[in-house]
């Protein structure tokens, strides 16, 4: 059995990769944040279209958040202006609209 050795500038470089990769993320995550603290500054308002969530209105779907790693999974009861109603384990929640990442409609199973 042969052992590799993994050489010390190596796991230093790899570490290195790893945290620019990690600080890349960060501050795309900033500057879509501050994109949308200077939008509301100026005044501007953007609506969620109606069209494209109203499949999901009724159905227990997972909700995906820009700064949230685990989500949202309840049913979307409605929309309003750029708000989603949504009821998960049996209490109303309000999402903002422009914090969503993803909404995915879950498995018949999970529908009740």
């Amino acid at each position: 059995m042969e052992v590799i050795k993994i050489s010390h500038s190596f796991s230093v470089v790899f570490i290195l990769i790893i945290v620019l990769l990690i600080i890349r993320l960060e501050k795309n995550n900033y500057i879509f944040i501050s994109k949308i603290i200077k939008r509301k500054n100026k005044g501007e308002k953007r609506i969620m279209p109606k069209e494209l969530i109203q499949e999901f209105i009724g159905k227990v779907c997972a909700i995906t958040l820009f700064n949230e790693s685990s989500g949202i999974k309840g049913k979307i009861m409605s929309v309003e202006d750029n708000w989603i109603k949504v009821i998960e384990n049996g209490t109303s929640r309000l999402v903002n609209g422009d914090m969503i990442r993803d909404i995915k409609i879950m498995p018949e199973k999970y529908q009740k």
